[in-house]
């Protein structure tokens, strides 16, 4: 795999990513197996390293994929700011805070200390929508911004305004970041676990078996044309990090062969419809042997 300048040009955004910031992996709508396997190997490396990280596909995610790592961190939609509440404060004002829920109501209680001079009301109250910021989003599968869904439709400052970081196996892709990482004949697992290594980020035994279930997916367990001797390497790579085989998931199931259009396959009679004599002995005469 050619990989020469990409690993560490991705060190470089991810290092200018700190604090309250955080980077969003996005998946397209049609996400594959091996892309969401891919994307989650990412995003545990990513939390690992200290990055405040979320990852995202518009489309709900696929039961069949519950064994990923990490999958009940995939959501439908960018959030992009939290919600802050913010209280004029003194030094040494307020003894406790506390929270309730009532009803659909979400109560924050601001107990002051006492003796305190100082007393709140809604004056001292402000709201805003700062915090949080996308500063960095990484696409995962997406040969162009309009397969991410409404990710892309409905957040089109963020990719105008932010870093991009494609990574991607299509060779139709538009190269529309400002750091793409396009290898054809490799499958996103394989590509993903070639820049971890390269770039030297965090990797431990659920995102190693993440990459293998991907790499397993996406190369048909191991029997397509684009299989390479590399393609072993890294599968040996992973299962020495820790992966584990999955020898029950549907990738290794063989695939069910369904009959042309114009043919119906005809279903044997029940019992209560054979023939009177269907459980008879039969007896079968031969032709008679030439003397």
């Amino acid at each position: 795999m050619n990989l020469t300048t990409e690993p560490q040009q991705l060190k470089d955004l991810l290092a200018g990513v700190s604090g309250s910031q955080s980077i969003s992996i996005l998946l397209p709508e049609n996400c594959t197996r091996d892309a969401m396997a891919a994307g989650l190997a990412l995003y545990l490396s990513l939390v690992q390293a200290g990055k405040n990280v979320k990852i995202s596909c518009p489309r709900p995610v696929t039961v069949g994929w519950n064994r990923l790592v990490g999958i009940n961190k995939v959501v439908t939609e960018i959030s992009n700011k939290n919600f802050i509440i913010s209280l004029d404060y003194i030094e040494g004002s307020i003894d406790r805070v506390s929270y309730n829920i009532e009803g659909d109501k979400f109560n924050l209680v601001i107990e002051p200390r006492a003796g305190s001079q100082h007393l709140f009301s809604e004056k001292n109250v402000h709201y805003n929508s700062s915090g949080g910021t996308i500063e960095l989003l990484i696409t995962i599968g997406a040969a162009s911004p309009d397969l991410l869904g409404k990710n892309y439709t409905e957040n089109k400052n963020l990719f105008t305004e932010k870093p991009i970081v494609v990574i991607d196996t299509n060779q139709a892709n538009g190269k529309y970041g400002k750091l793409n990482v396009v290898q054809t004949g490799v499958t996103m697992s394989e590509l993903i676990a070639a820049l971890l290594k390269l770039a030297k980020l965090p990797l431990n035994e659920d995102i190693a078996a993440n990459l293998y279930d991907g790499l397993s997916a996406g190369s048909r367990n191991f029997t397509t044309p684009g299989v390479t001797a590399e393609t072993f390497e890294t599968a040996a790579w992973l299962l020495k990090s820790g992966a584990r085989k999955n020898t029950t998931s549907q990738f290794n199931q063989p695939p069910q062969e369904e009959l042309p259009r114009n043919e119906v396959a005809v279903a044997a009679p029940d019992e209560d419809q054979l023939p009177p004599d269907w459980l008879k002995p039969k007896i079968y005469k031969g032709a008679s042997s030439l003397l």
